[in-house]
């Protein structure tokens, strides 16, 4: 049982698929449309693409949902993103299972850092910044951080609780003069892919 990020070690699974019949289940499509280009000639399988599915293809991209429409294949091997839930029902049959996994309770068999990627150049160096806000609203002291050391925050990705916090967030960078979005789970993925 292997327990990496899908993304962080796709170059390792380029070599893998070369040569093997593979799947590759993922939670959602987000990270369907995420993972597909560094798998060209893949099929996806997952809303939207349910109808066009090439059993005949050598490696398939499968929402966990959807993967029970591939139970009737035999693959070389299956790679599972975010393995720490349950296998999806219906999975198909395979030589090698590699459950993926950036926080899984078991002890891994491979491990993967995050400096390591970034040492290889699969990621980018970056900061996380926790303020402790202790005045005014909290969107108002993050938005002043931001301004006050532009050269240190140059591209911000801010977690929101709610979906209304992300909009009210966004509002209130705009009116402070600096370029803002949110996603979301109901964001359209030509939206979420530009922003």
């Amino acid at each position: 049982m292997f327990h990496f990020r899908l993304g962080s070690i796709g170059f390792v699974l380029l070599r893998l698929c070369s040569a093997s019949k593979v799947l590759i289940t993922v939670p959602l499509r987000a990270l369907l449309e995420q993972f597909a280009p560094d798998f060209p000639g893949f099929c996806k399988v997952g809303t939207g693409y349910n109808k066009q599915i090439d059993i005949n293809a050598k490696g398939f991209i499968a929402v966990t949902d959807s993967v029970y429409l591939l139970k009737n294949l035999e693959f070389d091997a299956i790679f599972v993103d975010e393995a720490h839930h349950p296998l999806p029902t219906g999975m198909p049959k395979c030589e090698e299972l590699y459950q993926l996994s950036a926080t899984h309770k078991d002890e891994p068999d491979f491990r993967y850092t995050m400096g390591q990627a970034i040492e290889d150049g699969i990621l980018s160096d970056y900061d996380i910044t926790v303020p402790a806000i202790s005045r005014h609203h909290s969107y108002v002291c993050l938005a002043d951080l931001l301004l006050k050391q532009p050269r240190r925050f140059r591209r911000v990705l801010a977690y929101c609780n709610k979906v209304a916090e992300a909009k009210r967030f966004q509002m209130v960078l705009e009116e402070l003069g600096l370029a803002a979005w949110h996603i979301n789970a109901k964001t359209r993925p030509t939206i979420r892919q530009a922003v």
